[in-house]
Order: structure tokens, then C-alpha cells, then sequence
């Protein structure tokens, strides 16, 4: 019995040993709250900050154009009418052009940053990985369920600010 046992206890420890290290993170923490993400943020604001401003006063001028329109539209010529209402449908296809644009050139640079944001945060991690000695790192992604003892996302953070 003795005997049997030891031999159970052995098969688990060695079964536990051949499981590894393994540890947790929060991608979704580590992209909210890196330096580098905050960066890259901070860096789209800068960029596109001027033109999305731009484009609001557009949108407010067109809806001035539209309210005036409405009120005075009785007392207008049919040849003030149509002027109005041609430079209202210009101002709102400028507008939809402009927000295309802008929503292209956003999605560009944000891929572009979000590509080296995460280049970095994965260098880190298995940086980290490797000097603590892991063998396994999973992301929330590939979990569903993960003790917050082996949630490493402050310790990882902790690095990225280094």
C-alpha cells in the first residue's frame, strides 16, 4: 500500500513538474495602460486632433446653413432657394469627403502604431518570460479562467515603463 502510494505521489509531482511555469496577462490592460499605448494615442490625438476640430465646425456651419435656410426659406426667391440649398449639399459632400479622409488616414495610423505598440509589449513579455524562468504566458484571449495569482499584467507593466 506504502508502495503504491509513493508511486502515485511520484507520477503527480513529476505530472506537475512536466506542466511548467506558466503564468497570465491582460492584453487589454497592457494595451489601455502602457506607456507605449498611451504614447501612440497621444501621438493620433496630435495628429488628427485639428482636423476632427475642423470637421465639427464644418458640421456646425452646415446646420447653421440649414436652420437659416428654414427660417428664411418662405421669404427667398426661388433663385436665393436654390442657392442656399446648392451651397448646403456642397458643404455637406465636402464634409463626407473630409470625414472619409479622415477616417482613412486614422485607421492607417492606427494600425501602424498599433503594430509597434504590440511588437514592444511582446518583446517585453518574453523578455520577462525568459528571465523569470516561464514556460507558458497566455494572453485573455486563449483563457478562460486564470487564478489572479498567476496574473503577472502589473508585473509586465511594470516593465514596459522601464
Amino acid at each position: 500500500m506504502k508502495l503504491t502510494t509513493l508511486i502515485l505521489l511520484s507520477l503527480l509531482s513529476l505530472g506537475a513538474n512536466a506542466a511548467g511555469k506558466s503564468a497570465f496577462i491582460s492584453t487589454k490592460v497592457l494595451l489601455d495602460q502602457s506607456p507605449q499605448a498611451q504614447s501612440a494615442n497621444k501621438e493620433l490625438i496630435d495628429q488628427f486632433g485639428d482636423r476632427e476640430q475642423s470637421l465639427r465646425t464644418l458640421a456646425m456651419s452646415i446646420q447653421e446653413m440649414e436652420k437659416n435656410y428654414q427660417k428664411d426659406s418662405a421669404i427667398m426667391s426661388a433663385e436665393q432657394k436654390k442657392k442656399a440649398e446648392d451651397n448646403i449639399l456642397q458643404n455637406k459632400r465636402k464634409f463626407q469627403y473630409e470625414q472619409q479622409l479622415l477616417k482613412e488616414d486614422l485607421q492607417v495610423k492606427q494600425r501602424e502604431l498599433l503594430q509597434k505598440v504590440q511588437i514592444s509589449i511582446r518583446e517585453v513579455i518574453q523578455s520577462y518570460g525568459k528571465a523569470q524562468g516561464y514556460d507558458f504566458i497566455f494572453t485573455d484571449s486563449s483563457v478562460a479562467y486564470a487564478s489572479e495569482a498567476v496574473d503577472i499584467t502589473g508585473k509586465i507593466l511594470e516593465e514596459l515603463k522601464k
